[in-house]
């Protein structure tokens, strides 16, 4: 990838997401970066210095969801199913029937902070990956932890600006 091309995208994600409550409508839109854009994973892997967690379902759809334990009051996470172009955005804690946003076969998620309460400093949103049958988890899957969380307390120093994107990837293997 080109110098100039590497600027574009990196200077892409620090607009999206490092500034203020005024561009909450351009942060609502990385949603539609995602669903649009083929290269939008791989560059978000570069960027981001990260390698998504896989996970293998082998009892197929139904019933299978994330379920969305924490957020940060005031802020918004969506949930961008890549391969299937669906994304569903959350602003309080409640389960997601991804039964018919995801397909046999490789998924790639991406979780995002699509709007921010004020502070970006302080930030935290966590789902589980779970099947749920007559809305009672039946199995959770990653021994209980978490697949998709992204926290940031604001006590830490920031030793790479994309700590602070809220962006986090993971990959499920329906079988």
């Amino acid at each position: 990838m080109s110098f100039q091309k590497k600027y574009r995208v990196f200077f892409f994600i620090i607009t999206f997401f490092l500034l203020g409550n005024n561009v909450s409508h351009a942060r609502e839109n990385i949603v539609d970066y995602f669903l649009n854009n083929p290269n939008a994973w791989d560059d978000t892997k570069r960027i981001t210095h990260s390698t998504p967690l896989k996970i293998v379902v082998s009892e197929g759809l139904e019933g299978l969801g994330f379920e969305l334990e924490n957020i940060t009051e005031g802020d918004k996470v969506a949930l961008v199913f890549v391969d299937t172009k669906k994304a569903e955005k959350f602003e309080r804690k409640g389960f997601c029937d991804a039964s018919d946003k995801l397909r046999k076969g490789n998924n790639r998620i991406v979780a995002v902070i699509a709007r921010n309460s004020g502070d970006r400093t302080r930030f935290h949103y966590k789902f589980l990956l779970q099947r749920n049958i007559n809305n009672v988890p039946v199995t959770i899957y990653n021994n209980g932890i978490a697949v998709l969380e992204s926290i940031y307390d604001g006590n830490l120093p920031v030793k790479d600006i994309s700590n602070l994107s809220g962006i986090k990837l993971c990959e499920i293997d329906i079988q």
